[in-house]
């Protein structure tokens, strides 16, 4: 884990926001107050102020080093992921942090990446993760590759033009009331049991309807203005019993 400074004492730095900065460097060049008028009024420490009215940079940057790759290639490379992801190609944080190295090597950055490796550190990227609050560690659901390449760009053309002539040929343009979607799964029955507390290595059971249990099919039924039919489920045996329907919506 990288080392994440928190300042300790009552000794406070950086509270101005460049907001603050802007607006002071504006008044103090359009002449309506003094630098000193300007610190009293919006926060901004008097050498700050000084020495950004000389370099005219009105951006407020983090205190302490920057970062290796710099604001805005980082920017670059988040979009970049989004775009990975967003055509289903996430990249793990291996693939990450071999990316950082090779944008800092391309460039010319200096860096502390490892070199034999190739590739960037896990506190490099525990702290690109924390500046960039909009991506995350995510756990990754698997699609197999026969159900990716059905998936294309005729395919997916094929299925919205028949499903726009379907709803030109029975009328049904701007009537989200009879449009339905219909969703069939599958429910176990039997409860799962719950953590314990037992003796170290010992083997602990707990009492369930069944072992592996019997799964049931649920229908359900919803259409786009968000009314449901109720739902119909499958259970296995010869005979329906009333207790099938406890709880359940009317008309079940």
């Amino acid at each position: 884990m990288p080392t994440e400074y928190k300042r300790k004492g009552s000794v406070c730095r950086g509270e101005w926001s460049e907001q603050d900065l802007q607006q002071a460097i504006e008044a103090v060049q359009e002449g309506r107050v003094g630098v000193r008028e300007a610190v009293r009024s919006f926060g901004v420490p008097y050498t700050t102020l000084r020495r950004r009215l000389r370099s005219g940079n009105h951006r407020k940057l983090p205190l302490g080093p920057l970062s290796t790759l710099g604001q805005e290639i980082e920017v670059k490379l988040v979009n970049h992921i989004k775009k990975l992801q967003k055509f289903g190609f996430s990249p793990s944080r291996t693939t990450v942090r071999s990316m950082a190295f090779e944008l800092a090597q391309k460039l010319n950055l200096p860096h502390k990446f490892n070199i034999e490796r190739r590739m960037a550190g896990y506190p490099w990227l525990e702290s690109f993760l924390r500046r960039n609050k909009d991506l995350a560690v995510r756990k990754s659901e698997g699609m197999s590759a026969a159900r990716c390449l059905n998936m294309n760009r005729e395919v997916v053309a094929s299925y919205f033009n028949l499903l726009e002539n379907t709803l030109i040929e029975y009328n049904l343009i701007n009537k989200p009331a009879r449009i339905y979607n219909v969703e069939e799964t599958g429910l176990q029955m039997n409860n799962k049991p719950g953590f314990v507390i037992a003796q170290r290595g010992s083997k602990n059971s707990a009492v369930t309807s069944a072992e592996k249990g019997e799964t049931i099919s649920v229908i359900t039924s919803c259409n786009t203005e968000g009314s449901f039919i109720p739902p119909t489920c499958i259970f296995k045996g010869k005979n329906q019993k009333p207790e099938f329907a406890d709880g359940m919506p009317p008309g079940s």
